[in-house]
């Protein structure tokens, strides 16, 4: 007798329970291995400074020297590498100078770039209200004395940390002058140098003034009769001699290379600039590239910062350094000094952003290089020539295939490693505000971008109001 068919239950119909079920099919770990599809980690870090989006989970990523330091990166120094166009200026700007003046942090910005017959960060400083230090050569410019006293004469520092000794007046004379010299000065010059350069110092504060460089370089040429007597009675004679060719030397810097520029007491816009306004703009795109102006200036600024930031380390404040044609102060004698100051970037709390377009055309032992080496966070933005792009990736030690992603990087992308983990594909992204006054080709357009107003003026407060809303990647229409 033939069975009815048991009587279906709605509820396990409605969940599929008499529906035929497919037979599964045997497979291997390696056949199945295309199925664990890759997920990409979410950042756990909700402090510092946005840059981005992950190109990759289109997550919000943050690149922040300070706010990574101690759990990614064991320094605050940044490089930032890439062709022209391919969006450098546009990054350093926003989220290394705008966006860290939202945070509450100083800037200093060395701006050489020439942009309309003035400094390229021009427009920033007017419209944020702070004035550009401009300086040319001649004397009608702003000056930096590159004795100020607030350089200190030996490298000690009274207030400052233990350890954290910045090179001092002697240290950049010095190489001031083996620059100029083309040769390295034998101790009998140091001595001299270092002898003069105190007695100088002496004689300034017993007059209530500052030294310049070319009393410096007067009293080696014409010295005084007792001012060998700290070498001794046996060579206090002689030692009145051993000062002619830096003496000579110094002079010429005095009265030809350098006249106008570090050959007089720094300029007052100078000397109060740290306390007058949280972006200091030095305009340095009136000094000639050839020559020793240009190196000795952004030298002597990085000095005299560091000699400053140290004055007043109790403070904590935390300061960036921007540099943006990274090569001019990685030259010479000059330029240890300024890898001598980079190397205190942690006790001073001072993050210095460099830029460099060509890693190939560097020498291997050159200062440049190790401008590049040593920082913590590296921007990479697009490579047209693929021996720059293999450099790079050699240089850091990307993983293999960087190389080509390098290459076909688009404008506002990068890759960026921070510390030791791997490089991730950012895309640069600006609120409007941003993008109008990022903009550096009015130059060429013979017009400004829509929505900005040179002569305005903006205040922090209502910066961080612009950049809370409307962010857009780089490239695309303001």
């Amino acid at each position: 007798m033939r069975r009815h068919a048991p009587r279906r239950s709605r509820w396990l119909d409605r969940y599929g329970w008499y529906e035929p079920r497919s037979e599964g099919a045997w497979t291997t770990t390696r056949q199945a291995e295309a199925w664990n599809l890759a997920t990409s980690r979410r950042r756990i870090r909700q402090d510092g400074v946005l840059a981005g989006l992950n190109t990759i989970s289109q997550e919000l990523e943050i690149v922040d020297a300070f706010a990574a330091y101690g759990d990614e990166t064991s320094g605050i120094n940044v490089c930032v590498i890439g062709d022209i166009g391919r969006g450098k200026s546009s990054w350093i700007k926003t989220v290394c100078v705008l966006r860290q003046l939202v945070a509450g942090r100083q800037v200093v910005v060395l701006d050489k770039k020439p942009q309309a017959g003035r400094g390229e960060y021009t427009a920033l400083a007017e419209a944020l209200g702070a004035e550009s230090i401009r300086f040319k050569v001649g004397g009608s410019g702003a000056r930096l004395n590159l004795l100020d006293p607030a350089i200190s004469a030996g490298g000690e520092r009274r207030g400052g940390l233990d350890g954290v000794v910045p090179a001092g007046q002697e240290a950049l004379v010095l190489a001031v002058l083996t620059d100029a010299m083309g040769r390295e000065l034998d101790e009998k010059e140091k001595a001299a140098v270092g002898a003069g350069l105190g007695l100088v110092n002496a004689d300034a504060r017993a007059q209530g003034r500052d030294p310049i460089i070319r009393e410096l370089a007067m009293r080696l040429l014409e010295p005084e009769p007792g001012d060998g007597h700290e070498f001794g009675g046996r060579w206090s004679d002689r030692a009145l001699e051993w000062g002619l060719e830096p003496g000579l030397a110094l002079l010429r810097l005095a009265d030809r290379d350098l006249r106008g520029l570090v050959d007089a007491p720094t300029s007052p816009a100078v000397r109060d600039a740290l306390d007058t306004h949280p972006l200091v703009h030095m305009d340095l795109s009136a000094l000639p590239t050839e020559g020793p102006a240009l190196r000795v200036v952004m030298t002597t600024a990085n000095t005299w910062l560091a000699n400053k930031l140290a004055a007043r380390s109790a403070a904590h404040e935390q300061t960036i350094l921007v540099v943006e044609e990274g090569w001019h102060v990685a030259v010479g004698s000059t330029g240890e000094v300024f890898r001598s100051n980079l190397k205190l970037s942690r006790g001073l709390a001072l993050s210095t952003v460099s830029a460099f377009h060509h890693p190939a055309d560097t020498p291997a032992d050159s200062p440049a290089r190790s401008l590049m080496a040593e920082a913590s966070i590296v921007v990479l933005f697009g490579q047209a020539r693929a021996d720059d792009a293999a450099e790079t990736a050699r240089l850091y030690r990307l993983p293999v295939g960087t190389e080509e992603t390098l290459m076909r990087l688009g404008r506002g992308q990068a890759l960026v490693k921070i510390g030791s983990r791997d490089p991730i594909l950012v895309t640069h992204i600006r609120s409007p505000f941003e993008a109008a006054l990022t903009d550096t080709d009015a130059a060429i357009t013979g017009t400004l971008s829509s929505g900005f107003t040179p002569t305005g003026s903006l205040s922090l407060r209502d910066l961080a109001h612009t950049n809370t809303d409307h962010d857009q990647p780089e490239g695309e229409s303001s």
